[in-house]
């Protein structure tokens, strides 16, 4: 039997449309390819920072233990100091693989747990507690929260509380003896406005753009040429507040102190 000769089927695109079709397609893969470098050369850096801030805590408390072992004539005075060096750099560790261990749940989309939160009342609990805590005995803590302030926003209470102790260490970090640390909030247009303000030593400009960056050092913006941490605490604040379907900024000025700004949509019940 005589088979029947196949019918030609016109292209539906023209060879020039084709061509083009194909240079765009190429040219988002090597956008994707780029990107994947780039997320790859941010990683390198990124565990490059760890592992030299893991670096000198052990190797303090690797020394201190020799120190204890190899010394029979310590007083006790000097044996308690080289326990509180011990324990200062263990608790640097502990926090160092925290943040690590968060910003890495974050970056992975864990699911968060919000739930709607009267965040004046949120603030004041947490503004009262970091007043009674000691580690901020030496500066001038102030409350800028409304006494009537009944806005509703859908928080993660243990993340956002993570978001407002990191903001508050910065500031306590980057300050001096009675300098004022300063929490505030208010409302305009459905958004919740929360600030964290210092009299600190502030940044210069130049700086503002990149204080979020995960590979970022905050202390090079602050103090050049000393010794910094690996600046992942306002890399998780921003990735928190993301996860909020928030936005934060920050203003600055050098020997004048910063201010970071959040802004929250407000809850509103569905009818």
């Amino acid at each position: 039997m005589k088979k029947k000769k196949q019918q030609f089927i016109e292209p539906q695109l023209s060879v020039s449309e084709l061509s083009h079709a194909l240079y765009e397609a190429n040219k988002k893969l090597a956008k994707v390819n780029n990107d994947l470098i780039a997320t790859q050369h941010e990683r390198d850096i990124i565990f490059a920072n760890i592992s030299h801030d893991l670096r000198s805590p052990i190797t303090a408390i690797r020394n201190t233990i020799e120190l204890l072992r190899t010394s029979d004539d310590l007083s006790r005075e000097e044996f308690n100091r080289l326990l509180d060096l011990m324990d200062a750099r263990s608790n640097y560790l502990e926090h160092l693989i925290n943040d690590v261990f968060l910003l890495s749940s974050l970056e992975v989309n864990q699911k968060i747990n919000m739930s709607p939160e009267n965040i004046g009342m949120f603030l004041e609990e947490f503004f009262f507690t970091a007043e009674a805590d000691n580690k901020y005995k030496d500066r001038n803590l102030q409350l800028e929260v409304p006494e009537d302030f009944p806005y509703l926003v859908k928080i993660d209470p243990n993340l956002f509380l993570r978001v407002l102790d990191n903001l508050f260490s910065n500031a306590l970090k980057y300050s001096e003896e009675n300098a004022t640390i300063t929490l505030g909030a208010s409302y305009a247009d459905s958004i919740v406005t929360i600030w964290v303000k210092d009299t600190g030593i502030g940044m210069s400009e130049e700086h503002l753009p990149h204080i979020f960056d995960r590979t970022y050092r905050i202390d090079q913006a602050r103090t050049p040429g000393a010794k910094s941490g690996c600046g992942l605490g306002l890399s998780i604040v921003k990735n928190i507040i993301d996860k909020h379907h928030g936005t934060i900024r920050c203003t600055s000025k050098l020997n004048e102190g910063s201010c970071f700004f959040i802004d929250l949509p407000v809850f509103k019940e569905r009818k």
